[in-house]
């Protein structure tokens, strides 16, 4: 777990994240993507599969697209961590 402040500015844990991600950044593909390289576990990152993916304070569940030359691509899924937590491999890490 990592802390971040929330809208309140109080300071809370965010969970750790399968992959560093700028959502707000996308390549020609139109999607967000990372280096496979940064990830914590690249053993993890595989196309198909669900992860939990963010920079900073901001977080969200994505799919894996695609793993081109080392540049992993996500298509971040609408709602919350939460509402998407069962989609995840180990949702009980997300719990504080």
């Amino acid at each position: 777990m990592s802390l971040t402040t929330n809208r309140r500015g109080e300071l809370v844990t965010a969970p750790e994240v399968d992959l560093i991600v700028d959502l707000n950044t996308m390549d020609d593909t139109g999607l967000p993507w990372a280096f496979l390289d940064e990830a914590p576990d690249p053993a993890r990152i595989r196309p198909g599969r669900h992860l939990l993916v963010g920079s900073g304070a901001a977080r969200g569940v994505a799919l894996v697209v695609d793993i081109t030359d080392g540049i992993v691509h996500v298509h971040p899924l609408r709602g919350s961590v939460t509402a998407n937590a069962h989609l995840l491999d180990d949702p009980s890490r997300l719990a504080s």
